[in-house]
């Protein structure tokens, strides 16, 4: 019998496990049943009974849910009229489908609560003085295009900006709420979104001057769609933008050219930046080494070289909209030139970090999506020895998926010796890029606990080990 009570004891303690694990998930998806349905279409959520531990952060909706979650298990062991571990197996079943419900349950007093709270913002936005409002979106690049843009703007400005990759209308309240002074005197808003209207409530909230599209490419198509719908979420900015606002476009992205096609039909003023074509801010004479990249900017009639301690070339284009939304919110050429010199390596974005045994660790775990893999593993192909690839697969591609992680297998396998796959999602696809470089090559789905011990084992000086995707994250961590 006592080994029967053991094993109770035990199951139970999964139970709660789980129920925080679940909880923890459901954070990670922004408690949006749409990209929780995507998830559960993942090898990884097929998986759902075995979820890695992992703690929820302490909030309010994590609270509710924690303890409604606990009560009703409670409830049910208590109700059931069968054994003991019969009794056990149902809760262990039933478990996410109560997580699901308890967060439905809240969608409706949550809307409540942040339209309360986004009204209250608003408000105090409109009684603020006249400011510079600047909106930045695009499916990659508008994280570190805000960050870049602070840094030159509060040069010369009293700059207030969205924090970390918080771009929800809700994030945005918050941030008003807490943080706006009256002696601000610009405002920058990463703007993000999974569906159309999502970007043009956050227009009709703040009321951009000016507008920044980054890029666009396959990342959220299961929510989206198809690029053409993720194009439209996006030309929400430049619509939100009034008669005198600016357009600041990426010439060098294929599906943004086609948006300042839909800006000149619109007879909206836009301004384009290029690393590759001409444009209005236009990068040339370009250097990448592996500590930084440097390039001359020529803008009308004037030239400026920028210099920057940032890994890889991709970066170049973030730093050129940078400029130009500069520019465009009252700086001189000059003096945004200048102030490039304070940008530096941002928190989980290419971020060198000191390895084992001598070797660098490159921290890439801030986002992941096909264009991120393909310009980090173009930083790899520019230096020596040993370079190690630690890759999370990708999600919420759509159709766009077994192509992008063919065409990311592939472009691995040219430039890099070692590929560690945190999960096995779209694994075949991967391979079949891989196998088209070399027949031999492998990419080895590794937990966190075994690719930080071959990592730890095998990594000597002056290797590289990249980790691009959140999950690689844990790794990384583990390795610290």
């Amino acid at each position: 019998m006592t080994v029967f009570y053991v094993l109770a004891v035990i199951w139970s303690i999964r139970i709660v496990f789980n129920l925080l694990s679940y909880i923890h998930l459901w954070y990670v998806k922004e408690y949006r049943v749409d990209r929780m349905l995507i998830h559960l279409g993942t090898k990884q959520g097929k998986r759902l009974l075995f979820l890695p531990w992992r703690r929820p952060p302490v909030s309010p909706k994590s609270l509710f849910i924690t303890i409604a979650g606990l009560s009703i298990c409670v409830w049910l062991y208590v109700t059931l009229p069968v054994f003991l571990f019969l009794k056990l197996f149902i809760l262990d079943i039933l478990l996410f489908p109560i997580t699901m419900l308890l967060v439905c349950v809240l969608i409706i007093p949550t809307a409540l609560y942040h339209m309360l709270l986004i009204n209250r913002a608003v408000g105090k936005l409109r009684a603020h003085k006249k400011m510079k409002v600047i909106g930045i979106t695009g499916s990659y690049g508008k994280t570190s295009t805000k960050e870049m843009l602070y840094t030159l703007l509060s040069n010369k400005y009293s700059t207030l900006k969205t924090e970390a990759s918080k771009n929800s209308p809700i994030a945005i309240a918050e941030l008003i709420l807490t943080k706006l002074r009256d002696d601000h005197e610009v405002l920058v808003v990463e703007m993000g979104a999974y569906k159309i209207g999502e970007i043009s409530h956050m227009c009709r909230m703040v009321q951009p001057d000016i507008g920044i599209v980054t890029a666009v490419n396959a990342q959220h198509q299961d929510l989206f769609g198809s690029i053409e719908n993720t194009m439209k979420a996006k030309y929400e900015l430049i619509e939100g933008l009034d008669e005198n606002g600016v357009a600041i476009i990426n010439a060098d992205n294929e599906y943004t050219r086609r948006m300042a096609d839909w800006v000149r039909k619109d007879r909206k003023k836009f301004v384009l930046y290029s690393v590759d074509s001409l444009a209005t801010f236009q990068a040339s004479r370009i250097s990448v080494t592996p500590q930084g990249v440097s390039f001359t900017v020529e803008y009308q009639n004037q030239k400026g070289i920028v210099s920057v301690p940032l890994l890889g070339k991709h970066h170049i284009s973030n730093i050129l909209a940078a400029i130009a939304g500069a520019v465009y919110c009252g700086m001189t050429f000059d003096e945004a030139i200048q102030a490039c010199g304070e940008i530096r390596t941002f928190k989980k974005t290419m971020q060198p970090v000191a390895g084992c045994n001598g070797s660098l660790f490159i921290d890439d775990t801030f986002n992941n999506n096909p264009d991120a893999a393909r310009a980090a593993i173009d930083y790899l192909a520019n230096i020596g020895g040993r370079k190690i690839f630690v890759f999370q697969p990708m999600i919420e591609l759509g159709v766009y998926a077994e192509d992008s992680h063919k065409d990311v297998g592939l472009y691995a396998a040219k430039y890099c010796d070692d590929i560690i796959l945190t999960n096995d999602n779209y694994l075949e696809s991967f391979l079949k890029g891989v196998h088209e470089v070399d027949q031999l090559k492998k990419a080895t789905v590794l937990s966190a606990d075994d690719a930080a011990a071959y990592i730890r084992d095998t990594v000597k000086k002056d290797d590289t080990v990249l980790f691009k995707g959140k999950e690689s994250g844990r790794i990384l961590e583990k390795l610290s």
